[in-house]
């Protein structure tokens, strides 16, 4: 419908703008409009005029009367109606009392009010149409027709029968809804056209100066009473919107973790901004965008594979926000080179606003909102998601120190807790369990392996598994042979990350890897005194992503504990040292006993037979009187090597002191001994020593053993019985016989 923006001037039937004073006849007494002739002083020349001479008549007087007893009611409506715009601040409201007050007065069939936006005046109010046929009424645009003229003029609009003017677009309503009498006035702020009030008969009418006066009485208190109405609205929003800033603002400060500054964005923001799906980033080195909360809200964007919203510096609408640190207030994201389509999503008519989280002049994070359909988002959302995302820049920074002052604790507690253990033990095997499991815990792994570099043989020595492994199940040994990246790590001292699935990374690592189902090989360097001792692995079965501060921390505990793993060396090769006899390599008196309580116990709680064998070098006296103190070393040194080879890789050699050996038989019953001791006098007897110019010497050997329990149930008891065993034969002075006491098995070469 025509929707005339002017003030104060009728436009006759033909639809010209005239001056006031030739708008609008006025009516006689019976309705009629007056002839062209009409006296100035009311005398009417014609067919049916009344001829008014001299004094008025009681007919006149009675007109004037009527006219004033319309414009005092007309005076009294346009007061009445003004109180009630003036004492409300409800737009509803206004627009209600503003449409039907108006068609109650002019006594009209429907009344509507339309309000510019941009460039369109949509219907806003209507009364005497019902709801459907008002949604149906077309929308203006700014540049139809009468509507360019009102909004340049800013003067009413009066048609009869706006039928007869295709000015007036009444043909846009055929269909819709039916009028001809149209009154059309301006609502005005600030000589700014800001809507129409639009009054409609069905039936032609010709409006009076009364009516015109009135609407655009109406349409000015009308135009005030919106404009306030506005204005007070907007200051409300407003205070709302900073009491919901407020409040975002302090959920902000009580977090205490990145993931809860992130849910708490999208949660606060959906409050003051309607969004379809929001996303909070943060910037993480070297140049990518990680997102840490999300929220979809409509069925396009529900749900959303987080790995798929990741991207770098640049890269979409995030990105570019990330590498410029200036926000995007986007209407259509499809027509914005700037854009990038997510994998793995459909292209949708959408408007997004993207802002950045900056602390102290850097960008921390970035805060992306989208809307399905354009325009969804306005500059006022732009200053309200500008002034959260300071807070929240704020909060992170916060949270992550908080976070971060945390990991240092439980990085402290770990390394005491790891520092603890290891001091506990000095056994290289059970430090290096302790250090795998502590790394592979504080790492996330799946698996952790602790290896001893021998540099001289080019290889690494398996020490230590996460979860524990038993020592035959590990490769003993790793030539490092054709891997270069594990040699650089062991030379250099720096870390290498190995992914299988990557294309570039180390053929032969990779072939080791998806050989044991590994996706990831973190490797660190054992560094004890400045130099790298050993080597850290850590397994995932999984894509894992290790940042700087994980691999300070793995690093820091690797040095840590290699100090403890090269304290447990050391001692070990001191204790070997104090356990071993030096001229025979074999193990020493002290150790024997020791060893063969552990073994008695070990048999006590298997169930098991346990066997010791005692040996004595017959007449070595003689060699030593004979040949020297030196050859006599060098036949015990013979003499131990003939024995170790004939024993089991379990069986535990020592020298027991002088010319007598002992060795230890685990899971060895009695015969098993003897036959044990039959195949080293069997050694004895088909190896002579054969010594530095000289011609072979046989030497001769006694051999007595002890079984457990039957000749023994302590460590000292089996010892003594094998030895006394060995001495009944010895003076019995026959081979293979047993000693008359029965307590032990002798035999003699």
């Amino acid at each position: 419908m025509p929707v005339p923006l002017a003030r104060g001037v009728p436009v006759p039937a033909d639809g010209t703008i005239l001056p006031m004073s030739a708008r609008v006849r006025p009516r006689d007494a019976a309705g009629a409009r007056l002839g062209s002739g009409a006296h100035p002083r009311g005398r009417v020349v014609g067919p049916d005029a009344v001829a008014f001479v001299g004094a008025p008549t009681v007919a006149a007087s009675s007109i004037a009367e009527g006219r004033e007893s319309e414009l005092a009611e007309r005076l009294d409506t346009v007061l009445g109606i003004a109180e009630k715009l003036a004492a409300s601040h409800d737009r509803r409201e206004l627009f209600r009392t503003i449409v039907d007050e108006t068609k109650r007065a002019l006594r009209v069939d429907f009344v509507t009010i339309r309000l510019v936006r941009d460039d369109l005046l949509p219907l806003a109010a209507w009364a005497g149409i019902d709801d459907a046929t008002a949604a149906a009424l077309p929308i203006l645009g700014a540049g139809d027709g009468w509507v360019a003229e009102v909004l340049r003029t800013g003067r009413p609009r009066a048609w009869s029968d706006a039928r007869t003017d295709p000015r007036a677009g009444s043909e846009r309503y055929e269909g819709i809804v039916e009028f001809a009498g149209d009154l059309v006035a301006p609502l005005m702020h600030h000589d700014r056209v800001i809507g129409a009030l639009s009054a409609c008969t069905r039936e032609p009418r010709d409006w009076t100066d009364g009516d015109v006066a009135f609407l655009t009485t109406i349409a000015t208190h009308a135009a005030i009473a919106l404009t306030n109405a506005e204005l007070f609205e907007g200051t409300e929003a407003k205070a709302a919107q900073l009491e919901v800033l407020q409040a975002a603002s302090g959920r902000l400060s009580r977090a205490t973790s990145v993931e809860a500054v992130g849910r708490a964005i999208v949660e606060e923001t959906r409050r003051i901004i309607d969004y379809h799906n929001a996303r909070v980033y943060l910037l993480e080195a070297p140049d990518w965008v990680v997102p840490i909360a999300f929220e979809g809200r409509v069925g396009a964007y529900n749900e959303v594979d987080l790995d798929l919203l990741r991207c770098r510096y640049g890269e979409g609408f995030t990105g570019w926000v990330a590498l410029h640190g200036e926000p995007l207030l986007i209407n259509d994201a499809n027509a914005d080179l700037r854009g990038a389509t997510i994998a793995g999503t459909d292209e949708i008519d959408e408007s997004m606003l993207v802002v950045p989280m900056r602390y102290d002049e850097v960008t921390v994070g970035v805060i992306t909102l989208s809307k399905l359909g354009l325009g969804g988002f306005d500059a006022d959302d732009l200053r309200l998601l500008t002034i959260l995302a300071d807070h929240a820049a704020t909060s992170l920074e916060t949270a992550r120190l908080l976070t971060r002052s945390q990991d240092l604790a439980r990085e402290l507690r770990r390394l005491l807790d790891m520092s603890g253990e290891l001091s506990e033990s000095l056994d290289p095997r059970q430090v290096a369990n302790l250090m795998a499991g502590h790394l592979a815990r504080a790492m996330g792994v799946d698996e952790c392996a602790i290896s001893y570099w021998d540099r001289s043989a080019g290889r690494l020595e398996s020490l230590g598994y996460h979860p524990v492994l038993r020592l035959e199940d590990m490769e003993p040994y790793f030539d490092l042979a054709g891997y270069p990246e594990t040699m650089r790590v062991l030379e250099r001292g720096v870390t290498v990350i190995i992914d299988a699935e990557d294309a570039t990374a180390d053929a032969a690592e990779v072939r080791l890897l998806r050989r044991d189902g590994i996706r990831m090989l973190g490797m660190l360097p054992l560094v004890a005194k400045g130099q790298a001792i050993g080597l850290v692995e850590l397994f995932s079965k999984a894509y894992v992503r290790w940042d700087g501060q994980q691999l300070e921390v793995a690093r820091t505990m690797a040095n840590e504990a290699a100090m403890a793993l090269e304290n447990a060396r050391l001692y070990e090769d001191a204790r070997k040292r104090a356990d071993r006899d030096p001229l025979t390599g074999f193990f020493n008196h002290r150790y024997l006993h020791e060893r063969m309580g552990e073994e008695v116990v070990r048999a006590q709680r298997n169930k098991q037979p346990l066997s010791v064998m005692m040996l004595d070098l017959d007449d070595f006296k003689l060699v030593n009187d004979t040949f020297g103190h030196l050859f006599g070393d060098r036949v015990l040194t013979w003499a131990a090597e003939l024995i170790r080879a004939t024993l089991r890789a379990s069986d535990v050699p020592a020298r027991y002191g002088g010319d007598e050996f002992a060795v230890i038989l685990p899971e060895t019953d009695g015969a098993d001994a003897a036959r044990a001791a039959q195949r080293i006098l069997a050694a004895f007897r088909d190896e002579p020593f054969v010594g530095e110019q000289r011609g072979p010497v046989p030497i001769a050997a006694s051999i007595g053993t002890a079984t457990f329990p039957v000749h023994g149930r302590t460590a000292t008891e089996l010892i003594a019985s094998a030895d006394r065993a060995l001495y009944q034969v010895k003076r019995d002075g026959r081979v293979g016989r047993p000693a008359p006491d029965q307590d032990g098995s002798t035999t003699r070469s």
